[in-house]
């Protein structure tokens, strides 16, 4: 009895410090690994804005902007260097290159164009039998209004109301600004060919193309005729303006920008 009870005093005794032992070596392996956690900072929501802005830069400077803006940056926070050049953008766009248009289609006794045909059924589709004066304002606003908005997309996409795209001071040269002139162009030209598919594809009510039948033929040849015309006007007139504003800033009188 007495033995049994000595056994158990010091098998106790020697379960303590085996416990010890695991316990020092468990803190003496993992010690390593506590200074390193110690030696990072926790992260704090400057420095995450830190890091999202240079993943940021690394993304646009990657996919070729060195302003290291992204393109959605370009529509939802534009750099806008003149307030004024939008509206004149707009205005030339929506007002001077359709009014040109009809003008001069009018002159040549050209066909109406199917945005104007709506409007004008009973006038034998000839522009210069208009039953009154005046008649051909509203729609050609409307559709002035789709043109300047499609060239405005292009401008914002293009960086083209940066200072450097209408400033040609300091002999720098008209060199970036036809540039963007085209990139702008390039874009909204995109974006009239596509809003001209969709309004086909929504007349339609399907897909259609050419050799189907004498009908949809004659609407697509029509669409493309509009097309053409629609960005030969508009890259005609938006050219010529974009180049006398440029200009403006080449002499003393204009606006020049640094």
């Amino acid at each position: 009895m007495n033995q049994s009870t000595n056994m158990k005093f010091i098998c106790i005794p020697i379960r303590n410090i085996a416990l010890l032992l695991c316990a020092v070596i468990y803190v003496d392996a993992f010690q390593p690994y506590a200074r390193t956690m110690q030696l990072i900072p926790s992260p704090s929501f400057q420095t995450l804005s830190s890091h999202r802005k240079q993943l940021h830069r690394l993304y646009a400077s990657q996919n070729g902007n060195d302003d290291g803006d992204s393109i959605l940056d370009r529509f939802l926070s534009p750099k806008i260097d003149d307030a004024g050049l939008p509206i004149a953008d707009a205005l030339n766009a929506q007002i001077v290159a359709p009014t040109l248009q009809v003008a001069w289609l009018s002159v040549n006794h050209a066909p109406i164009p199917t945005w104007l045909a709506t409007i004008y059924n009973n006038n034998n589709g000839l522009l210069y039998n208009v039953p009154s004066q005046g008649a051909l304002l509203v729609p050609t606003l409307i559709h002035g209004a789709g043109l300047a908005g499609c060239w405005l997309m292009g401008a914002l996409a293009a960086k083209a109301y940066d200072s450097e795209a209408f400033n040609v001071s300091g002999g720098r040269g008209y060199g970036t600004v036809v540039k963007r002139i085209f990139q702008a162009g390039a874009f909204a030209t995109g974006i009239l060919i596509f809003s001209t598919q969709l309004d086909l594809f929504l007349e339609f009510g399907r897909y259609v193309q050419l050799g189907e039948n004498e009908d949809t033929d004659l609407r697509l040849l029509s669409a493309v005729v509009e097309l053409i015309n629609d960005v030969f006007f508009e890259a005609l007139v938006l050219s010529s303006w974009r180049l006398y504003r440029a200009s403006l800033t080449a002499s003393a009188d204009g606006r020049p920008y640094e």
